[in-house]
């Protein structure tokens, strides 16, 4: 009696289980890095703009996309950032092996900003492009702050009261740095 219960029990959850959907990412870009010698890999990213590791430990010089209206930014061991806009072939500077990368359909309404401490330690956020005032959690001390997106302002609010303008793509410094608390992009 009490292995049928059980098993019934274990097939009830089973079948419950099963029952929850699972997010799928069919949305995906395959990006080409590129080492010495033309050694390379290449891996789908979601076009989600999810952050996703990124395991080759090969010394990457370039970053290659053949997928039009995707922006691509990858974050390297040694704090390189770089972006890559639609079809287009990108230097890594200084080469390095790359730890993280995501991507998404440009015109999404989100920019991609960088938020970069002491020592190049960093993190990236996205903002809505539509004005909304996001809340930014990461406590790091930020001295620069950069976007890659053209045609938008962002507007970022420090700890200790900083106010930062970033205008299109550019590295701005934040005076004096501080934690960054609250941000909005239009």
């Amino acid at each position: 009696m009490k292995a049928t219960t059980i098993l019934g029990l274990f097939v009830a959850y089973a079948a419950s289980a099963s029952a929850i959907p699972v997010q799928q990412r069919n949305n995906q870009v395959d990006i080409t890095f590129i080492g010495a010698a033309d050694a390379q890999f290449t891996q789908s990213i979601p076009t989600d703009g999810s952050v996703v590791s990124i395991e080759n430990p090969l010394s990457i010089s370039h970053i290659s996309s053949n997928t039009a209206g995707v922006q691509c930014t990858f974050n390297g061991i040694d704090h390189s950032v770089t972006v890559v806009n639609g079809v287009q072939w990108v230097d890594v500077g200084p080469p390095q092996t790359q730890v993280t990368g995501s991507c998404q359909v440009q015109g999404s309404g989100q920019v991609h900003v960088t938020f970069i401490g002491a020592a190049d330690a960093q993190f990236t956020q996205s903002f809505p492009s539509n004005g909304e005032w996001i809340q930014i959690v990461n406590s790091l001390s930020i001295s620069h702050i950069q976007t890659s997106t053209e045609g938008i302002t962002c507007v970022f609010n420090g700890i200790d009261h900083s106010v930062t303008t970033v205008v299109g793509a550019q590295l701005v410094d934040v005076g004096p740095p501080q934690t960054q608390v609250s941000g909005s992009c239009a």
